[in-house]
């Protein structure tokens, strides 16, 4: 009975640590996954899966830059595709690829975003 009850409280740990990172970068409206259509795409009958920086994010900060880590789900299995975009206003937008491929459908979700530091221009003029 005990073991049962360990086995439970690991299980219920484990599904709530792995659930919570993508939890929280849903809820995050910085960074977005949007679908447009595609040439290549819509010959498989799917849309084109793209990373987007929030209009909001731009206007809080022009200069701010947005890491995003992205898993890839293929036939609803977790791929080991776990991808690193990061997203400013020179580049606010990110491809990730076609919602459904020759072999079958695929998604994917937001794991982290996190807000990078500014870069502060550190050159020095010649004197």
């Amino acid at each position: 009975m005990m073991t049962r009850i360990r086995l439970l409280v690991a299980v219920s740990a484990w599904i709530f640590l792995t659930t919570t990172p993508a939890m929280a970068a849903s809820e995050n409206s910085e960074v977005t996954l949007v679908e447009t259509d595609d040439s290549l795409c819509l010959a498989h009958g799917g849309q084109l899966v793209s990373l987007q920086l929030s209009a909001v994010s731009i206007e809080q900060d022009a200069s701010a830059q947005v890491e995003v880590w992205v898993d890839r789900w293929f036939m609803q299995v977790q791929t080991a595709d776990h991808t690193r975009h990061v997203l400013s206003t020179q580049v606010p937008v990110a491809e990730l690829g076609c919602s459904q491929s020759i072999a079958g459908p695929q998604h994917w979700t937001l794991s982290v975003i996190r807000r990078l530091p500014s870069v502060v221009n550190s050159f020095r003029e010649p004197l």
